[in-house]
């Protein structure tokens, strides 16, 4: 089994589950076990500030908002660029904290690119395969700047990539103009 850690998952249109719909998902973990991973693409349509006392009794620090991560409810984790504040690399320029110091410390110094979630998207053992044998999910790499991109042309913007990899893989092709029709 090729671990998925580090990649993005797009949603194709042969995806038949609603919660994930033009989704695109960031890989944390995935092992023979399963797999977990979080939306990037949903905003849930809460403020931090507003659900922060039941992380904290201090102020919130930083008002953004709160991404859903998928459908499995979950504690507030923070994806964010900040290499001293981890407790885990996602990929180079991408991290991971879901301790609540982390989230105070990261939230304090606001002006980093971040990325707060509540709940997160996880597959038992196997199903992950399986919707990818389906052709529900394709796959490309992850970049800060995808991940930390507009949220609203995330699933556009990685269905451009895989498209330009597949003809740069396929045919041979060495570059790939942004807008191909006009040459």
């Amino acid at each position: 089994m090729n671990s998925l850690n580090g990649k993005l998952l797009v949603a194709t249109r042969e995806l038949g589950d609603p919660h994930f719909a033009k989704s695109v998902v960031l890989m944390l973990q995935h092992e023979e076990q399963g797999a977990i991973g979080l939306v990037l693409n949903r905003r849930s349509g809460t403020q931090l500030g507003a659900i922060w006392d039941q992380v904290s009794d201090e102020p919130c620090p930083f008002d953004l908002p709160v991404m859903t991560g998928g459908p499995v409810e979950g504690p507030l984790v923070i994806v964010h660029a900040d290499s001293d504040l981890t407790e885990r690399q996602i990929i180079p320029g991408v991290h991971f904290a879901a301790h609540k110091e982390l989230i105070t410390q990261l939230l304090a110094n606001g002006d980093l690119p971040m990325r707060i979630f509540a709940g997160y998207s996880g597959w038992g053992g196997g199903q992950l395969e399986t919707e990818l044998e389906e052709g529900s999910w394709a796959i490309t790499d992850a970049t800060s700047e995808i991940i930390f991109g507009d949220e609203e042309t995330l699933w556009a913007q990685a269905n451009k990539r895989i498209a330009d990899d597949h003809l740069i893989r396929d045919l041979g092709v060495k570059h790939v103009p942004d807008k191909p029709w006009f040459n």
